[in-house]
């Protein structure tokens, strides 16, 4: 009786002293640095509107800040002269098809008169030159009026439906040639937010789970998402472009708002994570003191990545180290 009271009794101090053993003592963890890069939103994709023929703009339906409507119709120019050419096109088809009927009814009852041998092989065989000659003419014919039409089609200015416009160099009455510069037209349905990465920080962006920009004029934070990666690199900074992709936005989607990067990189080696209890500071210095007793002096390189802790450095200090978390402070 009195053993088994003895072995709870001694099973219990040794669970109070472990208790309090891993109440004083802690593990080192690997320090983080945040690198902060800025940049800005801006369209996904920006393209100039321009015009393929010469007349003169009769209306624009879209202003500056404004979406393109569904329909896809930017401006219009003035059909007029395109339209009379259509006409004259088609005035010709139908005289050209009206020599083409003739001449095969002509061509048919000369064979009929040639069978009974009363006329000449010369006339049929002139009939059959002109006839064919009024069919590639009425095959160019329609071929032209395929073209004509084309033109008319581009005499209605499009752009993408549901891009916005950024610049208008157009109005109605202006006379507009082809090869003209009549808008600037972007994409902002994704915002897209430029980065010059280092090859490491390239890395650890593309470890990340989740990526999250800060916009500080805002007060927000939204999601995003690596679009494109430079295969190539700016040998002047040193760094590859990486795009971010922005799909959903607090506001209305626009250019030009600041969007900020954190990036946690590890920092040099011996540099760990502490808690404030744990450093025993000196005049000038500033140590910690291991579960085995030893001190070791590191070096305070600032605050850590949670409330309460520091980030020190030293050679003789790696990740995983244990020491105390609450040590006697001693004045050196």
């Amino acid at each position: 009786m009195w053993r088994k009271v003895f072995f709870l009794i001694l099973i219990l101090i040794l669970i109070g002293v472990d208790v309090a053993h891993s109440e004083k003592v802690f593990v080192a963890k690997a320090a983080k640095r945040y690198v902060h890069m800025t940049g800005f939103t801006r369209p996904r994709t920006v393209i100039t509107i321009s015009s393929e023929e010469n007349a003169r703009c009769i209306a624009v339906y879209a202003d500056v800040g404004d979406a393109i409507k569904p329909d896809g119709l930017f401006a219009r120019l003035d059909p007029t002269f395109i339209d009379l050419d259509i006409r004259r096109n088609l005035d010709k088809q139908q005289a050209i098809d009206s020599d083409v009927t003739f001449y095969s009814k002509e061509a048919e009852r000369y064979r009929t008169l040639i069978e009974k041998k009363h006329a000449a092989q010369t006339t049929l065989d002139a009939l059959v030159r002109d006839l064919q000659t009024a069919r590639e003419d009425s095959d160019a014919l329609k071929v032209e009026e395929l073209i004509l039409r084309e033109h008319k089609n581009r005499h209605s200015i499009l752009a993408p439906a549901g891009w916005k416009v950024i610049e208008r160099y157009i109005e109605p009455g202006e006379l507009v040639r082809n090869g003209d510069e009549l808008a600037k037209i972007g994409n902002f349905n994704v915002l897209i937010v430029p980065m010059a990465l280092t090859p490491s920080e390239l890395i650890t962006l593309q470890k990340m789970e989740k990526i999250e920009l800060e916009l500080p004029e805002l007060n927000k934070k939204v999601a995003a998402r690596i679009e494109n990666v430079s295969p190539d690199f700016d040998p002047a900074m040193r760094k590859i472009q990486v795009d971010l992709a922005i799909d959903k936005f607090p506001i209305e989607k626009r250019g030009g708002i600041r969007a900020n990067l954190y990036l946690p990189m590890e920092e040099t080696k011996g540099a760990v994570i502490v808690p404030d209890s744990a450093l025993v500071r000196g005049y000038e210095e500033a140590f910690l003191i291991r579960d085995t007793g030893e001190e070791v002096p590191v070096i305070v390189m600032g605050d850590g990545d949670r409330h309460g802790t520091k980030r020190v450095r030293s050679k003789e200090i790696s990740a995983g180290d244990r020491f105390l978390s609450d040590p006697p402070q001693t004045v050196f």
